[in-house]
């Protein structure tokens, strides 16, 4: 969000300015007064509308906030409505303030809170307004948001993000995640390790990310997909399901309700990189020839389990993740070209922290191929002993 440095030093000061700014409220603090730029409302025709909310600030030594003397608060625009046309309950009157040749008020709204007593914080006093001006207009349209800065970033970001990248900026690797921009990615096999793999990058700044699958969700997928989901998903297709929830994040997820075969193999040579997340090895083998004759990089996951006196025992695989791989991995036991025997792992469906550490790895190789992770040694897969708790890497 954009700060001055008056906002600066008064958010520094007041933690709950600071939280409104990074929540993405478009905050001013003009001459002594604190203004919320872009609050919807309704006026008694139910028509949306916006107001500058404007709060004059009692302000101590070193710009600290004091509690409000008053309960007004001063706005230009209608009288906000609730949906049913009659005003808000506050009381209102025509009444100026002036806070800058820009920004002048003409409506005043009172509004006490419950008790008829003052106001114990701005905190209180902020809140209780925005609740009484936004809701009606929240609840009567949907996607409209009091939290314009928010908005106002996001039709600039070149980034299919629905919410600004603070963290990367906080920590000061913002550089490092614009390099995944207007890459696109596929994930073929949306199960347990193809669903955590979604979740891992579906925050990141990817221009789209492609979900292969054509499976339905069925009890047994509801303990292994990252979340909690329900009843209502029971028989619809895992990349509608996974779609409809990370595109509420990520604006560019595409699901395809089909499973990767020779008829669309060819699709699969416009990606910058493929995640390969299936338990079928001649599928694995198919996909993994074909993404190489297009020289698209891939990672393959797998897991080996047995059910032993102890429990179960195995290992996670993570293969693949730059050009040449698949020469190197074809054939052997890194990138298996055959099922297995001893299918326990399907006879064991709910282990989600072993999708989710075999997810991590490959999405940490796929950031390595990325340049957003460093990367040492000239690794083609890496195993994780279960059991002993160890990695083992093939060089």
């Amino acid at each position: 969000m954009t700060w001055t440095s008056e906002l600066q030093a008064l958010a520094n000061r007041n933690p709950f300015i600071d939280e409104l700014v990074k929540q993405g409220y478009d905050v001013g603090f003009i001459n002594a007064h604190l203004v919320i730029f872009g609050v919807p409302y309704l006026n008694n025709s139910g028509e949306l509308k916006y107001l500058d909310m404007i709060c004059p600030l009692d302000l101590r030594e070193g710009l600290l906030i004091d509690r409000p003397s008053d309960h007004k608060m001063y706005f230009t625009g209608e009288v906000p409505c609730n949906i049913d046309g009659q005003k808000i309950g506050t009381g209102t009157a025509e009444e100026v303030r002036r806070v800058s040749d820009q920004i002048v008020g003409n409506r005043m709204l009172s509004s006490k809170p419950a008790g008829m007593r003052p106001y114990a914080s701005i905190e209180e006093k902020i809140n209780q307004y925005l609740s009484l001006i936004s809701s009606p207009a929240v609840h009567k349209f949907p996607g409209v948001t009091p939290r314009r800065a928010l908005e106002k970033h996001l039709q600039t970001a070149l980034s299919p993000l629905k919410f600004p990248d603070s963290l990367s900026a906080r920590e000061g690797v913002l550089e490092l995640s614009h390099k995944l921009r207007e890459r696109k990615v596929a994930i073929i096999g949306c199960g347990g390790t193809g669903a955590y793999v979604l979740d891992y990058i579906a925050k990141t700044h990817l221009d789209e990310i492609h979900l292969f699958d054509d499976d339905i969700v069925h009890v047994h997928t509801l303990f292994r997909l990252p979340g909690v989901y329900g009843e209502k998903h029971l028989g619809l297709p895992k990349v509608d399901v996974l779609a409809d929830a990370y595109g509420h994040f990520h604006g560019g997820i595409k699901p395809h309700v089909e499973r990767v075969d020779h008829s669309n193999l060819s699709s699969l040579a416009v990606f910058d990189f493929v995640f390969i997340c299936i338990d079928d090895a001649p599928s694995r083998q198919m996909i993994t020839q074909s993404c190489h004759d297009a020289s698209v990089p891939f990672v393959d996951v797998g897991m080996g389990l047995n059910k032993g006196e102890n429990g179960l025992y195995g290992f996670v695989r993570t293969s693949g993740g730059e050009h040449g791989d698949f020469d190197k991995l074809n054939g052997t036991q890194h990138l298996p070209a055959q099922n297995a025997h001893d299918r326990e792992y399907r006879n064991q469906p709910q282990i989600a922290e072993l999708n989710a550490l075999n997810a991590a790895l490959a999405v940490i190789r796929f950031k390595q191929h990325m340049g957003f992770f460093d990367r040492l040694t000239e690794t083609h897969a890496v195993v994780f002993d279960v059991a002993a708790m160890t990695m083992d890497i093939a060089a």
